[in-house]
Formats: structure tokens, C-alpha cells, sequence
């Protein structure tokens, strides 16, 4: 009996040793992830430790990832990693698993946008800079479809443009949900003066994002003779900005532009 238990702690060891070389590509493709649309350029280490280079979601580039296998979520039979992300526009942290069904899961996630550098952002916002942080218990995509999404998003872009916008600001923020199968990224605040701030972001991966802000409420003729030369229109009582369309696809995440 001590022979057949310490045979099976051998075979066991072995089982965890062995594993511990599958290369990470290997592994990802047989999680069925290379059949939902993940490629990438590069892969680097093993299944329990590596990373991506030149990582896409149906064709939209999001950077490079760094990964290190969830040993706990195997019990469960997922293969889900922690993902320390950085890309052209921001970076960020989940816990990621994509499944045989098309279904891309984030759990605990944290991500930062940095709008200096994105080529759509309004020219102001690149000149004085400004990042929104998004952050909650789950996001998921079925596909290109949102299924699930709750958190939080937040901006420092009003504190960081007073020049054109004017100060007194409340915290710029809204609840992520799923709107008509796009991740809904809503941002909201209002001054003292009344003037209301909004934008709303729809997203999914490997689309293009669609982007509206909206100023309205009690807009002083200083606001007003500032947000034209700051690429808004005039629509009605309220001034409004919608981005020039991109010439090429940029990860969706990193579309989360706020004027």
C-alpha cells in the first residue's frame, strides 16, 4: 500500500513537473482561444508563466501581456491567467479566460487609459493630457457582444483642462454596463455654475468604437465661444463632440476618449 501511494505522488510530480514545460502557446491554443479570435506575434515561457507580444482580439492590436497561470481556477476547469497588460494608450491588470464558446472573461479588473498619445482625442486634451481608469468585479464579451460588464469609470480630464472648461467640477464618473451588446463606458459631472459635462463610449472588440460628448445646462458665453475652437457644435442649447472617424482599427479599450 505505501508503494502504490508513493507511486502515485511520483506520477503526480511528474504530471506538475511536465506541465510546467508546455509552452504557453500551446496551451492558449488548446483553450480554444486561437479559435476566438486572441492572435498574437510572439509568445514567450510556459503555461504556468509568460507573455504575448503583438497580442489582437479579432484583429484590434492591444500591445503586449505579460501572464501568470490562476492555479485556482483549474479546480474549475478554466484556464484563466493574471494579465498585466501595457499597450500604446494605457495598461492595465485581470484575470482572464477565454472559453471553447466564444467567451472572453475579465474578473478584477484595472485598467488606465492615457489620452495624451491617442491620435482622436481632441488636440486640448493631447496638449494637457488626461487618463480614465476603469475598474470593477467583471467585464465579458460572447463574442463581439457584451454579455456582462459592472464597474466604474473615472477621468481626471475636466481637472486637467480648466483653461477650456472652466474649474469647479464635480468627480467625473458612471457605472460600466452592457447597452445593446457594447460595453456602455458613461462619464458624468457637473460645476457649480450648473453646466452639465457627459460622454458616452460604446465599445466591443475588434469594432469601432462609437463616441459622443455632450456640454449642456447653464453654458456661459466664455464656454461657449471656447468649446468651437475646441472641436464641439452647437445642437440647440447644448454644444456637442463626436471624433473624426480613424483610418485604421484601435484596440477598444483604448478608444475610451473623453473631450
Amino acid at each position: 500500500m505505501i508503494r502504490f501511494l508513493f507511486l502515485v505522488i511520483i506520477l503526480v510530480i511528474g504530471f506538475v513537473v511536465g506541465l510546467a514545460f508546455v509552452p504557453l502557446a500551446t496551451a492558449l491554443k488548446l483553450s480554444g482561444a486561437a479559435d476566438n479570435g486572441v492572435s498574437w506575434t510572439a509568445a514567450r515561457g510556459t503555461i504556468y508563466s509568460g507573455g504575448l507580444d503583438g497580442l489582437s482580439v479579432n484583429g484590434t492590436n492591444y500591445g503586449n501581456a505579460d501572464l501568470t497561470l490562476d492555479a485556482s481556477a483549474l479546480t474549475s476547469g478554466t484556464l484563466q491567467y493574471a494579465v498585466d497588460w501595457i499597450g500604446t494608450h494605457g495598461q492595465g491588470t485581470a484575470k482572464v479566460s477565454v472559453d471553447s464558446g466564444r467567451t472572453i472573461t475579465l474578473k478584477d479588473y484595472v485598467i488606465n487609459l492615457d489620452l495624451e498619445d491617442y491620435e482622436r482625442a481632441a488636440k486640448w486634451i493631447r496638449q494637457a493630457g488626461g487618463k480614465i481608469k476603469l475598474a470593477g468585479p467583471a467585464i465579458q464579451f460572447k463574442g463581439s457582444e457584451c454579455v456582462q460588464a459592472e464597474g466604474v469609470a473615472t477621468s481626471d480630464v475636466l481637472d486637467r483642462n480648466r483653461e477650456v472648461l472652466g474649474s469647479g467640477w464635480s468627480e467625473l464618473r458612471g457605472d460600466i454596463v452592457c447597452d445593446d451588446g457594447k460595453l456602455l463606458v458613461p462619464l458624468e459631472s457637473e460645476n457649480a455654475a450648473g453646466t452639465r459635462f457627459s460622454s458616452y463610449l460604446r465599445v466591443a472588440p475588434g469594432t469601432p468604437g462609437k463616441f459622443e460628448a455632450r456640454i449642456s445646462g447653464r453654458v456661459s458665453r466664455a464656454l461657449a465661444f471656447a468649446l468651437p475652437l475646441a472641436g464641439f457644435t452647437r445642437d440647440g442649447d447644448a454644444f456637442v463632440y463626436v471624433p473624426k472617424a480613424a483610418t485604421k482599427r484601435v484596440a477598444a479599450p483604448a478608444l475610451a476618449v473623453t473631450p
